[in-house]
C-alpha cells in the first residue's frame, strides 16, 4: 500500500445501536449478564407468595415461608444490582452515541504506516504496531489501541470499502 486510502464514513444511529444491542447484550431480562438471576427471581417469588398465600388464608406460621422470603429477597438483590450495571452500560451507549451524532464529517485514512480518523476538527492517528488484535465480523470492525478503541460498524461504508479496510488491517495488524 503506496498510497493512502480514504474512506467517508457515514453516521448512523441505528447501526451503532444494532452493533451494542446485538443479542440482547444490554437487555434487562434477556442479556447473558441478567437472565439466570430474573428466572431465579421468577420461581422464588412464586413458591414465596404460594407460602404467604397459606401463611395468610389459613392464619398458619412456617418457618419455611420466612426462608422462602429471604432466598426470594436475596434473588431480588441480586438481580437488581446485575440490571444497575446493564443501566449503567446503556447510559454511556446513549452519551456516547449523542456526542457522536453531533459530528457532521467521519473520515478513515489508511496510510502505509498509520490509521488515521477525522472527526470535524479532531484527528486521532495511530501507528499500526499500536493496535493490539482486532475483531472483524460482518456487523462491524473492533480495533483496540494503547489510546482509543474504535469501532466501525459496516453499514457506515460500501461492501467494497469494507472488504478493503478489513484486508488492510488484516495484513496490517497481526
Amino acid at each position: 500500500m503506496n498510497q493512502s486510502i480514504e474512506i467517508e464514513l457515514k453516521f448512523n444511529r441505528k447501526d451503532f445501536e444494532e452493533v451494542y444491542f446485538n443479542g440482547n447484550q444490554l437487555n434487562y431480562f434477556k442479556s447473558t449478564t441478567t437472565k439466570r438471576p430474573f428466572q431465579n427471581l421468577l420461581i422464588y417469588s412464586l413458591l414465596f407468595s404460594v407460602l404467604l398465600y397459606n401463611v395468610i388464608f389459613e392464619n398458619s406460621t412456617h418457618i419455611m415461608t420466612i426462608i422462602m422470603g429471604l432466598i426470594f429477597l436475596t434473588n431480588l438483590i441480586i438481580y437488581l444490582i446485575k440490571v444497575y450495571g446493564i443501566r449503567g452500560k446503556r447510559k454511556k451507549v446513549k452519551d456516547y452515541l449523542d456526542g457522536v451524532e453531533k459530528i457532521k464529517n467521519h473520515k478513515l485514512i489508511l496510510t502505509k504506516n498509520s490509521f488515521t480518523i477525522i472527526q470535524e476538527n479532531e484527528k486521532f492517528i495511530e501507528k499500526w504496531t499500536d493496535f493490539k488484535p482486532i475483531e472483524i465480523n460482518e456487523m462491524f470492525v473492533y480495533l483496540m489501541s494503547d489510546k482509543e478503541n474504535y469501532l466501525i460498524p459496516k453499514k457506515s461504508m460500501t461492501e467494497l470499502e469494507y472488504t478493503t479496510l478489513t484486508s488492510i488491517l488484516t495484513e496490517k495488524i497481526k
